[in-house]
């Protein structure tokens, strides 16, 4: 089975470096053949106006090296975090 578990952000390259050093996991690659996410997002047909900006720049999502843990997609929203104080 394979297990992806998403996490809206506001900044996912922070995430990710955090994330990856934390859990021992690497930033994921994008797929082969492609400079970045972004270029991958785009010759699937993604159409720009649905990216925001600098989405897909660089890894948004960090994967365990072994293969046995979660993939952890960082995803960006625009919208702010709720806190409770």
């Amino acid at each position: 089975m394979t297990l992806q578990v998403t996490i809206d952000c506001a900044d996912p390259r922070r995430v990710v470096a955090f994330w990856a050093e934390a859990l021992g996991y690497v930033p994921e690659p994008p797929p082969g053949g492609h400079r970045t996410w972004r270029d991958y997002w785009a010759a699937t047909g993604v159409p720009a106006e649905e990216l925001p900006e600098g989405a897909g720049d660089t890894p948004e999502s960090v994967v365990d090296p072994t293969g046995r843990g979660p993939r952890i997609w960082f995803q960006q929203v625009p919208e702010g975090t709720l806190r409770e104080d």
